[in-house]
C-alpha cells in the first residue's frame, strides 16, 4: 500500500471518485478512503437527473456551474465507458417542466425569464404538451420545454469513476477516517481505525458526514444529511419520450434499463418529522412516502395505476445550508480541500467538482470559465443562516 500518496480523498461517492479520477489523469498518486463501500451514501440512490431547469440552480454562478457541469458528461461518458467497458445508461432527451396549477406555472415562468438567457427553453401550452406525450393528464396547464436534457445511472457512474481512477494508478481502501492529523496550521494526513496515512493533500468528500471534521479545523462545514425517498416502477407501456419534472411533484423518468423512476420526497413538509436523522441507518423507506410518491405520479401520468412497485429507495443527501456546493481550500489551513454539500445535485456536479479540485491542487486555481469563489468554504467565515429546516424546504427534486 502506498503510505505517502500525493492526495487522500475521504469518501468514495461520485464526488470523491471524480476528484480521484481527475487527479489520477494528471499523474497524481491518489488513495480513496471509504468507511463503507463505493456509492453507499447519496450517490447509490440518486436519480441521476442532469437537468438545469429545477429550482436547485439559482441565477448567477449556480446556474452557470450547472450548465458547465452538464457539458462535462458529453465527453466524459464515452471516455469512462471505453475505459471500464461499462454501460452507464446515459440518455439525452428533451425535458418538460410541467405545471398543474397556477403556483407552479408562475414559478416556472419566473425562472424562465433569466434561464432563457443561458439555455434553449420555451413555454408550451397544454395542447403542445399533449402532442409530445398524450398519456399525461389533461390537467397540465403548460410546461417549460428544453430540447435536450439528460439522465444517467448514478451508481454505475460512481463505479466507473472509481474503476477509471484505479486503472490510472489510484487505490481504494476500506478505512474509517477518525481524525485529521495536524501540525500547526497544516493538515499532514489522516488517522483511521486501522492506521495513519500521510499526504500533502487531503480532500474531504464525505457527503453528509463531512461536518465531523469541522471541530478539528475550527471552521464550519454546514452540511447535514437530508432524507429523501424515491420509487422504481415497472410500467409495461412505451417509455416516456421526455424527462419530466414539476416543482410540486418531483421527477418522472423512463430509464434506459426499462424501469421508471419517480421521486423524490426531498424536504417536503409531510416528511418533516424525519427530515434530519443523525444515524443514516435509520433512513428506512416509509409508507407515507410511498403513498405520496405514487399519488403524485398518477396525478401526472394516470396510467401508472397499472404500474408495479419494484423498489423503494431511502437515503440522505448532503444539504449545505445555502444549497450550494462547498468546493475549495479551508481558510487558515494548508493541505486540505472540501468537496461536499451538493444537496440533490451531486451527480450533476460531480465531474465538474472533480475537475475544479484537481485544478486547485495542481494549478493553484480553477480554470473553468466561471468565478468559482462563491463556492469556496470561505463564505462561511462570517455570519450565515443556520436554519437547515428553512433550507430543506427549498429543496425540490
Amino acid at each position: 500500500m502506498e503510505k505517502s500518496p500525493d492526495a487522500i480523498i475521504i469518501g468514495a461517492g461520485v464526488i470523491g471518485c471524480s476528484v480521484a479520477f481527475h487527479l489520477a489523469k494528471r499523474g497524481v498518486k491518489v488513495i480513496i478512503l471509504e468507511r463503507n463501500s463505493t456509492g453507499s451514501g447519496a450517490s447509490g440512490h440518486a436519480t441521476g437527473s442532469l437537468g438545469v431547469l429545477g429550482a436547485e440552480f439559482t441565477s448567477g454562478p449556480s446556474f452557470q456551474l450547472a450548465t458547465i457541469g452538464y457539458k462535462e458528461f458529453i465527453n466524459l461518458v464515452p471516455e469512462l465507458e471505453q475505459m471500464t467497458e461499462m454501460d452507464l445508461l446515459y440518455q439525452r432527451l428533451p425535458s418538460l417542466r410541467i405545471a398543474l396549477d397556477e403556483d407552479e406555472e408562475r414559478l416556472i415562468k419566473n425562472f424562465m425569464k433569466w434561464q432563457r438567457d443561458h439555455v434553449d427553453v420555451n413555454w408550451i401550452n397544454s395542447d403542445e404538451v399533449s402532442k409530445l406525450e398524450p398519456r399525461l393528464t389533461s390537467e397540465i396547464r403548460g410546461a417549460a420545454l428544453e430540447p435536450e436534457s439528460a439522465q444517467i445511472d448514478s451508481y454505475r457512474l460512481n463505479l466507473a469513476l472509481e474503476r477509471a481512477a484505479v486503472k490510472l494508478g489510484g487505490q481504494v481502501l476500506n478505512r474509517n477516517v477518525t481524525e485529521l492529523i495536524t501540525e500547526r496550521n497544516i493538515i499532514k494526513g489522516v488517522r483511521t481505525t486501522k492506521d495513519e496515512i500521510y499526504s500533502p493533500n487531503i480532500i474531504v468528500a464525505a457527503g453528509s458526514q463531512s461536518a465531523q471534521f469541522a471541530k478539528t479545523l475550527n471552521f464550519p462545514i454546514p452540511v447535514k444529511p437530508l432524507k429523501g425517498e424515491r420509487l422504481i416502477l415497472k410500467y409495461n407501456g412505451m417509455p416516456l419520450p421526455v424527462l419530466i419534472s414539476s416543482p410540486k411533484r418531483g421527477h418522472m423518468i423512463s430509464r434506459k434499463d426499462g424501469f421508471l423512476s419517480v421521486g423524490s420526497t426531498g424536504g417536503r413538509d409531510y416528511d418533516s418529522t424525519e427530515r434530519f436523522l443523525i444515524n443514516e441507518s435509520e433512513y428506512a423507506p416509509t409508507e407515507a412516502a410511498k403513498i405520496e410518491l405514487l399519488q403524485r405520479a398518477i396525478d401526472v401520468f394516470p396510467d401508472l395505476e397499472n404500474a408495479h412497485l419494484v423498489q423503494q429507495l431511502a437515503g440522505s443527501r448532503p444539504l449545505s445550508i445555502d444549497r450550494m456546493p462547498i468546493i475549495g481550500p479551508v481558510p487558515g489551513w494548508d493541505g486540505i480541500m472540501l468537496a461536499t454539500g451538493h444537496t440533490t445535485k451531486g451527480i450533476h456536479l460531480g465531474p465538474i467538482t472533480g475537475r475544479i479540485i484537481a485544478e486547485y491542487i495542481l494549478d493553484g486555481r480553477s480554470n473553468i470559465p466561471l468565478d468559482t469563489s462563491v463556492f469556496l468554504p470561505a463564505r462561511f467565515k462570517d455570519d450565515y443562516n443556520t436554519d437547515f429546516n428553512l433550507s430543506s424546504r427549498k429543496v425540490e427534486e
